[in-house]
């Protein structure tokens, strides 16, 4: 059975090929045919090669761009971070600059410290500094900042030092008035305010007047401003004004202050 079937395909290819010889025209119009059946497979077939070729040429040129994508936001933070530290750098030259301007009008010696700690509870305002005895620093010295006083020294180790800025409750300072030459004792509330107070019944003080160091103490001296008016009132024990004072100098921002190494001359 086999056999007659490989001979019956046999026969018809001969046949075939003999028909083709005989007529060339149907040959034509056979392959024509095909031509016309194949030709809309062939343009697919060409279209879907060309398709893959280039989804594999985009894919590659994607992973690149992802590769590189990377590569470019790596840069991108590197460089923003050099940026903020150099901004930070510039920050810091210009408080320094402002600090050295400062020292310069100070008719005595100096120290410039660094505040590089402060304690542990909000309403105290003890800080550390980052000088000590070793570099002159001794305990009750002054810290002035440009904008005005700081507080003071409370005591002094060999590499570091302790210090109670005008903010703390326990920080006094004999103070007077700008103008009317007012009396009264500066103490820090633990807030962003001072009060002064023990100020006469009849004294005469004005919402904005300059306050500064009246020196009658040995720890503070004379003419140091500490801050401005803000408001006054009668004391609760009814015997004195109360006055609540706003600081000059920016003790939310205090980075660096001076601290005075002797009285400065008269």
């Amino acid at each position: 059975m086999r056999f007659w079937r490989s001979l019956g395909w046999f026969v018809a290819a001969i046949v075939i090929l003999i028909i083709s010889f005989q007529f060339p025209g149907l040959n034509r119009g056979v392959h024509n045919l095909f031509d016309s059946i194949s030709k809309p497979f062939l343009a697919a077939g060409s279209g879907i090669r060309d398709m893959a070729t280039g989804l594999r040429f985009n894919f590659g040129k994607f992973w690149n761009a992802v590769a590189r994508e990377r590569e470019y936001q790596t840069r991108i933070l590197e460089l923003e971070s050099k940026l903020l530290g150099y901004d930070e750098l510039d920050r810091e030259n210009q408080r320094l600059k402002k600090l050295l301007n400062f020292s310069l009008t100070i008719p005595c010696k100096t120290i410039g410290v660094r505040l590089i700690g402060e304690g542990s509870t909000p309403w105290r305002s003890v800080v550390l500094l980052d000088k000590g005895a070793k570099r002159g620093i001794k305990a009750d010295m002054t810290l002035v900042a440009p904008e005005g006083l700081a507080g003071r020294v409370l005591e002094a180790g060999p590499l570091t030092s302790r210090a109670i800025l005008l903010p703390d409750p326990d920080c006094r300072v004999s103070a007077l008035t700008g103008t009317g030459r007012v009396q009264g004792v500066v103490t820090g509330t633990g807030t962003g305010l001072l009060r002064m107070k023990y100020l006469a019944l009849d004294a005469e003080i004005a919402i904005g007047e300059e306050v500064i160091t009246s020196g009658i103490e040995s720890i503070f001296p004379k003419g140091i401003r500490i801050g401005k008016i803000e408001s006054v009132e009668k004391d609760p024990d009814g015997l004195h004004l109360l006055a609540t004072v706003r600081p000059s100098a920016p003790f939310s921002k205090l980075e660096e202050v001076l601290c005075l190494v002797s009285q400065p001359s008269k």
